[in-house]
């Protein structure tokens, strides 16, 4: 089997770095394991992951040059279930407005 180096960006928020210190990469590789077995696309605007007793949130984007870029923090357990992807931010931006079950006209 070969190995391959892919284009990943961490982004880890200060409290996360100082949350995990050297472990931050092996949390990365977890959270990027958790984006791939939820078999619901790459890019996702909150995700949370459990880590040794930490609880941490992240997201994910493609950037313009095709690389993925993650960003992490420290997650809210009570959001530990709950996933938001991109394409459902994007999807409810595109909805019109309605009002009283009618389109808002401008």
């Amino acid at each position: 089997m070969a190995s391959a180096f892919l284009p990943i960006f961490v982004i880890p928020t200060h409290a996360a770095r100082q949350a995990l210190g050297s472990d931050l990469t092996k949390v990365a590789v977890l959270a990027l394991r958790a984006i791939l077995l939820n078999h619901k696309g790459i890019e996702v605007a909150h995700q949370q992951i459990r880590y040794r007793k930490q609880d941490l949130a992240f997201s994910s984007r493609i950037g313009a040059r095709g690389d993925l870029i993650l960003e992490l923090d420290l997650g809210d357990p009570k959001l530990s279930h709950r996933i938001v992807l991109e394409d459902d931010l994007r999807r409810a931006a595109r909805r019109p407005e309605q009002r009283n079950g009618q389109r808002r006209h401008r």
